[in-house]
């Protein structure tokens, strides 16, 4: 039976005062809309809280932290942009130094002159500056089908809205993790080339790592992503109402999926071209 005239999905404020019940039994008080700006205290201190205000109002709830994802994305392409066309210029010339040393001289200056262009610190800066916002988009989009989906399987009553509103404020952690990795780029000058855990298996050639699956999922592991992990955990406990052993597997299968995709679009690629 539906609410509201729409079979089998309660109607807005329906949905919202079920939410405030369920949220009451777990002592989260969502009965007035906080502001973006408060809710990235919350997120921290009281994550059920926040999450669950964002579903209960979701209407514009995305806005502020994808534009703070947005500018710190930004702010670090720029930064690394000079170190990543210094990396990028070796590791070609590492790639293609048995390929160029059988060319003539004049064509092998012509296929160093042409890659030069797409190895300057503009383009690089720029691509990564382009790449990254739609992989955000993409990312959001994705955690949201893969939460919402899993969700309905588990047994939640949730609306897709609701959940996508939360994502970029899941992703958060990861914003602190890069305003932190641009910071010690700053001060440093130089790239952080193990993520994670993954300097545990590092051979100290990047182009054998990049297609080391140990490593690969090892530079996954970092206490930003558990804390994503955690905030994934506490949204479908909060928000999709869950019982503990459902949300926590839940978050295991989620976690499993997209360290299998990071594989996927890392690891394929290197021993795909190593093998040409």
């Amino acid at each position: 039976m539906g609410y509201g005239g729409t079979v089998g999905r309660p109607a807005p404020a329906l949905w919202r005062a079920n939410l405030v019940l369920c949220a009451e039994k777990h002592e989260v008080n969502v009965s007035e809309k906080q502001s973006s700006w408060s809710l990235l205290a919350s997120i921290v201190d009281r994550p059920g809280v926040a999450l669950a205000n964002v579903a209960a109002y979701p209407r514009w709830r995305w806005l502020l932290p994808a534009l703070l994802a947005v500018v710190v994305l930004a702010t670090s392409a720029a930064l690394t942009a000079p170190l990543l066309a210094a990396q990028s210029s070796q590791q070609a010339q590492e790639l293609l130094a048995g390929s160029l040393s059988q060319l003539p001289a004049d064509q092998a200056a012509q296929v160093q002159a042409s890659m030069a262009v797409f190895q300057t610190p503009l383009f690089l800066g720029a691509t990564t500056l382009v790449m990254g916002i739609i992989g955000l988009a993409l990312g959001w989009l994705i955690q949201g089908g893969v939460l919402y989906f899993g969700a309905l399987i588990a047994g939640a009553d949730l609306e897709f809205k609701r959940i996508f509103a939360t994502t970029p404020w899941l992703g958060l952690p990861y914003v602190l993790e890069t305003i932190v990795h641009t910071a010690y780029v700053a001060v440093k000058g130089q790239l952080i080339v193990n993520q994670g855990l993954s300097y545990l298996v590092s051979s100290g050639k990047p182009l054998d790592d990049a297609r080391n699956l140990a490593y690969a999922a090892l530079s996954q592991v970092s206490i930003f992503r558990l804390w994503h992990l955690a905030l994934v955990y506490v949204l479908l406990r909060s928000v999709g109402r869950l019982g503990q052993g459902a949300a926590f597997w839940l978050t295991v299968i989620y976690a499993g999926l997209f360290v299998a995709a990071h594989l996927l679009f890392t690891v394929a690629p290197g021993r795909l071209l190593a093998g040409l």
